[in-house]
């Protein structure tokens, strides 16, 4: 089963949960329970339809740090 096919199932068991309660407040809460399922199942469905591959980042070296030189003014010499 696709995930959007187990999103799409989730929602609609929300909301039949949801169609036997008495509670308001309850009941909301499963009714945006479910809508969130269908977006999910949405989502999924778009990203289905998108070729990603991931490539691991190969190890790479540590960064060389330089240093810099500065010019130093002569000391004077002292007789």
């Amino acid at each position: 089963m696709r995930k959007s096919d187990e999103y799409r199932l989730n929602a609609v068991n929300c909301l039949s949960v949801a169609e036997g309660l008495n509670d308001p407040a309850k009941k909301a809460a499963l009714i945006a329970q479910a809508r969130s399922w269908f977006a999910l199942a949405e989502q999924a469905e778009r990203n289905s339809k998108t070729d990603v591959v991931y490539e691991t980042p190969t190890a790479q070296q540590p960064p060389v740090i330089q240093q810099q030189q500065q010019i130093q003014p002569d000391k004077e010499k002292k007789d």
